[in-house]
């Protein structure tokens, strides 16, 4: 059975598990992330949600997952990219950019930038998980949060412009 660490809001271990699932109590906190991932050309891989999945079935999204017990989130957001897009990414293409809190959902939520450059016909996709891939401007990606296309958070576009910076 798979376990989740479980934090208070200011990211401090509490010392206690819970089962992957489990809906968090006031004042607990799982850790997931989200994935940016840019290529040279300064494009966003945006991942198609498989219709069988739990969480956002159908839905264009970034990369995003929860943290086993024992891991941090840019080991998390590592493995996360090798389970689903079959990348194998190093620290060094790991860039911490905020961290947000879910209160309503119990997450405490870390966003990364991840450099990888690679064709859509290398990327290998967990079909349990991703049904398809896509590489897409960050103007195209703004768009798309603003017409409902994909799935955001209020921080989304904010992120997304922030982003222009990192281009090449």
């Amino acid at each position: 059975m798979e376990l989740w660490d479980i934090y208070d809001e200011a990211g401090n271990r509490t010392g206690k598990t819970k089962p992957k699932g489990s809906p968090m109590e006031p004042g607990e906190y799982h850790l997931s992330m989200e994935a940016w991932i840019m290529n040279r050309e300064g494009k966003l891989l945006l991942q198609l949600r498989a219709p069988g999945c739990d969480i956002l079935p159908g839905t264009w999204s970034l990369t995003t997952g929860r943290m086993i017990a024992g891991e941090d989130t840019r080991t998390g957001c590592i493995r996360e990219l090798q389970e689903e897009l079959g990348l194998t990414v190093e620290e060094k293409d790991v860039t911490f950019l905020r961290r947000l809190i879910r209160r309503s959902r119990g997450l405490l939520w870390d966003a990364y930038l991840v450099r990888a450059d690679v064709p859509l016909e290398e990327i290998v996709l967990q079909e349990e998980e991703v049904s398809e891939a896509a590489w897409i401007t960050i103007e195209e990606y703004q768009k798309k949060v603003l017409e409902g296309a994909v799935f955001a958070h209020p921080q989304s576009l904010e992120i997304a412009e922030s982003l222009k910076a990192f281009r090449p």
